[in-house]
């Protein structure tokens, strides 16, 4: 298909100021830029009073998991992305053997609410997607958890030198194949027990390829500076690999502003020593993420209902429960905080994390979508202490249960991230294959232009735009997308800037967002006019291996 775009407002990706002209696409290219360009044989859109931009590029995404059932990919596309990063904090769909095919049914199913399809290498999983047909383009890290389970089975302890030569010829293999680098997830299970220097190590090979080590950081709550971001700083320097922080914010409950401001100073010297680091934010001032995924460990999973009921495992399961919690939310607490007895802490502390947190999606227990896990636990288990209704609750829902916990101002926490030069936006998202979402999974870069653009300017236009193409296209050194330039190709979206807004709510969080009227992937129109036209032309990426010297 030819198409002929008239009259737009091109903003090109680059942050330069935008300007009008038309832009023609031939087959999958952007072959033209100019004014009064005319052509035969070309579907014609006009663009007039109208944004033209490349296609957005979601550096942070969980599509892969389920993607084999939902492959319109219709939540992501329809809010103008074009391409994702997936494979993100350690979890991905390959590589694999029998043993993490297994351990994705019992623990993957239980802690993230997906049965994801799993292939055995990446070869296999490019041609079974390619060969289904996908809406937009999919690029791949090489997920760490896939790596040590294939290795280790569920092991958590160091890994042996054999052990580990094996984990980075699987990295190899990846690289190979042209993912983009390594994923990490170290708030979960195995990689919140793996040492830093088995990072290190694995962080060399991909750095031979110019790949990144990404990483959900070890810690983001409190010692979120000490633990977190001077490890991954570690990392980037002892394996001269380029480095990226996933969502990047802190949950600490204490002195945010200071630990923002930081953060920031601290990564900023780091960068100018010449270790090159990057980050993304997701736009909200909440986070998403698995109940049982974040408080339980692995082994939890393997028999998951008698775990969760056998008196002996359940109280190994408080320990460390309690374990988690107090690192995640205490450790940074004033002194006099700390100081208090166990047994009063535990009862102070459950009834106070469980009113910051909401519930986003649950199997059973609908009518508690949107509330607190508190009002939830007190009025499903009355009479019950909190650290015991919560596992109960996990068990009863049979592990699907999405949590959401808020953060402070968005003006304290997530914006002064998101203004660094060096941030790209991204959704952190799941698809939608049934229940509710987040309203990221629908609106995230939409909710950066309408909110952080038009309504509150804390940012220009062209370097929003900038953050969700260009930046996230260079740190992943995709060379021929993320600006709109001749003979890159036709990934773009066309929205009216006036309306463009996200509507979903946390109490109904699967809706589309309003204002953009076209997304092109890869020269197909695949939204027209607010609706999915059912194309299936998006691509498996690959990232280019640099020639030897």
């Amino acid at each position: 298909m030819n198409i002929l775009i008239k009259n737009g407002l091109i903003v090109d990706g680059t942050g330069t100021p935008k300007y009008k002209a038309d832009v023609l696409v031939k087959g999958d290219t952007i072959v033209k830029i100019g004014s009064n360009l005319t052509t035969d044989n070309a579907k014609l859109i006009d663009a007039s009073n109208k944004i033209v931009s490349p296609g957005f590029i979601d550096i942070h995404n969980h599509a892969d998991l389920n993607i084999v059932d939902a492959n319109k990919a219709e939540s992501f596309v329809m809010q103008g992305m074009t391409t994702l990063l997936v494979s993100v904090c350690g979890l991905g769909i390959a590589p694999a053997n029998d043993f993490l095919i297994k351990f994705y049914k019992e623990f993957i199913s239980r802690a993230m609410g997906v049965s994801p399809t799993i292939y055995r290498d990446f070869q296999e999983m490019r041609r079974a997607l390619e060969e289904m047909g996908i809406s937009l383009n999919l690029a791949f890290m090489v997920p760490h958890i896939n790596i040590r389970t294939c290795v280790m089975g569920a092991d958590m302890r160091q890994a042996t030198q054999e052990e580990l030569s094996q984990m980075k010829q699987i990295v190899r293999e990846g690289m190979e194949f042209g993912a983009f680098g390594l994923s990490t997830g170290l708030d979960y299970p195995p990689g919140s027990t793996t040492d830093t220097e088995e990072f290190i190590e694995l962080s060399k090979v991909v750095s031979e390829y110019d790949g990144i080590y990404n990483s959900h950081l070890r810690n983001n709550g409190a010692k979120f500076i000490e633990i977190g971001m001077k490890e991954i700083i570690r990392i980037a320097q002892e394996a001269n690999v380029r480095a990226h922080i996933s969502h990047w914010m802190t949950l600490s409950q204490y002195n945010t502003e200071e630990l923002v401001k930081e953060a920031i100073q601290l990564l900023e010297d780091t960068r100018d020593r010449g270790i090159e680091i990057t980050a993304d934010v997701v736009p909200y001032d909440d986070g998403v993420t698995s109940l049982p995924f974040v408080l339980l460990n692995t082994w939890v999973f393997e028999n998951f209902i008698e775990n969760l009921s056998n008196p002996e495992t359940r109280s190994q399961i408080k320990k460390e429960v309690w374990e988690r919690l107090s690192s995640a939310f205490l450790a940074d607490a004033p002194l006099i905080v700390r100081l208090i007895p166990k047994f009063l802490l535990k009862r102070l502390a459950y009834p106070k994390i469980a009113k910051s947190v909401k519930l986003l999606h649950v199997k059973n227990n609908r009518q508690f979508l949107g509330k607190t896990m508190h009002e939830t636990l007190t009025k499903l288990y009355p009479g019950k202490k909190l650290e015991d209704s919560m596992l109960d609750f996990i068990r009863d829902e049979e592990g699907g249960v999405l949590i959401i916990h808020m953060m402070k101002d968005e003006r304290k926490s997530v914006i002064p991230f998101y203004k660094q030069p060096f941030s790209c936006a991204s959704s952190d998202a799941n698809l939608n294959i049934g229940g509710n979402s987040h309203p990221r999974a629908y609106g995230a870069f939409p909710r950066i232009i309408s909110r952080w653009v038009r309504e509150m300017k804390i940012i220009s236009l062209e370097e929003a735009i900038r953050k969700m193409t260009s930046l996230p296209a260079s740190i992943l050194q995709i060379k021929d997308r993320g600006v709109i330039k001749e003979g890159y190709k036709a990934d773009l979206v066309i929205f009216n800037y006036n309306f463009i807004k996200e509507m979903g709510t946390i109490e109904n969080g699967n809706q589309f967002p309003e204002g953009i009227e076209y997304v092109i992937v890869n020269g197909e129109i695949t939204c027209e006019h607010g609706k999915h036209t059912g194309a299936l032309k998006g691509k498996v990426l690959r990232h280019s291996i640099p020639k030897a010297e």
